[in-house]
């Protein structure tokens, strides 16, 4: 059994339908890369499975439950945001609060784990990314690569069985998006299952496991990365590949 299964999303804003029947199967240990341009449906899609966005139809099954994206109860919700990590494109850390409290915050307050207890798990996930000497600095003081890589600690710390990312390096400059991309290949080779909406060619390339390419809110092709960049079968993804 696949530990996590999307089946037909739909997702309409307004009248446009930006989301057309995706579907998705992911096994522990997976990493997929999620690809296509802007405006293609990626990272509405991975904010419906998440819940950042409500999903107009479409069923998830995570170990083996069921939930209904269009219908499913604030319990679930929280259910599936338990198993989840989700890294966002612009960090989201909070500006006023150090790279620890960033850290441990959701740890304490949205899982009430104790104080003692959530530093040192905040202290490992950061020190994984890098990032352990620089606890009591502000997200002000730090570059956008070292942001992101709190941001990466901070889904960590939660104990997730999956992390979303959505363009995790595209805002960042070349070598800050290096250093980012390292974390992210450490954790694939540790076994962490990740979803990842990206423009990293390199990394779709070298670390995924599986690529899905997407266009006009629809999956165009699925495939192994050898056979996607080697040997895509459908016209859309090669006029992709070739821009």
């Amino acid at each position: 059994m696949a530990l996590l299964e999307i089946k037909d999303v739909s997702k309409y804003f307004d009248d446009k339908e930006v989301l057309k029947g995706v579907s998705l199967k992911v096994e522990k240990g997976d990493v997929v890369s999620i690809l296509g341009a802007s405006g293609s449906g990626k990272t509405t899609f991975l904010r419906c499975i998440n819940y950042l966005e409500n999903a107009d139809s479409g069923v998830m099954v995570f170990d083996g439950k069921e939930y209904d994206l269009k219908a499913s109860s604030r319990k679930e919700m929280t259910e599936i945001r338990k198993k989840t990590g989700f890294v966002f494109q612009n960090y989201n850390l909070f500006a006023n609060k150090t790279v620890l409290e960033n850290v441990t915050l959701g740890l304490t307050s949205g899982r009430k784990i104790p104080a003692g207890m959530a530093k040192d798990r905040a202290v490992k996930v950061l020190d994984k990314v890098g990032m352990a000497d620089y606890l009591d600095y502000y997200p002000s003081q730090l570059s956008g690569g070292q942001q992101q890589r709190v941001a990466i600690a901070r889904a960590l710390a939660t104990d997730p069985e999956v992390i979303y990312f959505d363009e995790p390096t595209s805002a960042l400059d070349p070598q800050l998006t290096a250093e980012v991309l390292q974390v992210m290949r450490q954790l694939a080779k540790d076994g962490m299952t990740m979803i990842v909406v990206t423009h990293e060619m390199s990394f779709a390339k070298e670390v995924s496991t599986k690529v899905v390419f997407m266009a006009d809110g629809v999956v165009v092709e699925e495939s192994t990365p050898a056979d996607f960049f080697n040997n895509p079968q459908d016209p859309k993804t090669r006029e992709f590949l070739a821009l």
